[in-house]
């Protein structure tokens, strides 16, 4: 008799057991705009989407670069910038590039990958300490024609592919940061 009611008694036993365990877990998006999900900012409070939308991001000098920031710009603040941020980010955009394929009649290349790497920190303006940072990478390809201008084209919106997507890591990976404070 025990053993007819063993699987019953381990299925009851496991239920009560996840639903135990999920009690405790809470699910909410990064940047809830809900009057409970607020981040304690000195003397007020501010929802994550305010802190992402009003924070800054610091010049940068090449063109991917900029393709990144302006991205990551608009994945804060939803294209709505708010004055007053606390926190600021500098983006450090490294772009490589590397051959896949090579055509065996005339050793040139086919089709080939841009990589963007950022290093990235997130700094509090009050005190210039930093509360975070890392490395998010992305990678895009392409394929190579005889035309040259065909090839400049394709590895240029490779590129801007990539930073679309490194930025879209970016804001993830900040927003992460900015709910843990």
């Amino acid at each position: 008799m025990w053993s007819s009611d063993l699987p019953r008694k381990l299925s009851i036993i496991g239920s009560c057991t996840l639903l135990f365990a999920l009690s405790a877990c809470t699910v909410e998006p990064l940047n809830s705009s809900r009057p409970d999900s607020r981040i304690s900012l000195g003397a007020g409070t501010q929802t994550n989407k305010a802190v992402l939308a009003s924070m800054t991001v610091d010049p940068v000098k090449t063109r991917v670069a900029q393709q990144v920031r302006n991205k990551l710009l608009f994945e804060l603040s939803g294209g709505q910038t708010q004055p007053g941020g606390r926190y600021s980010v500098k983006l450090n955009v490294a772009v490589s590039e590397r051959s896949l394929a090579v055509e065996s009649d005339s050793l040139s290349p086919t089709a080939a990958q841009v990589a963007v790497t950022v290093d990235y920190v997130l700094t509090d303006k009050t005190n210039g300490r930093p509360i975070a940072g890392g490395k998010r990478r992305s990678v895009a390809s392409f394929d190579k024609t005889p035309q040259s201008f065909a090839n400049e084209r394709a590895e240029r919106d490779a590129q801007n592919r990539a930073a679309k997507d490194v930025a879209r890591q970016l804001r993830l990976a900040i927003a992460q940061a900015v709910a843990k404070l």
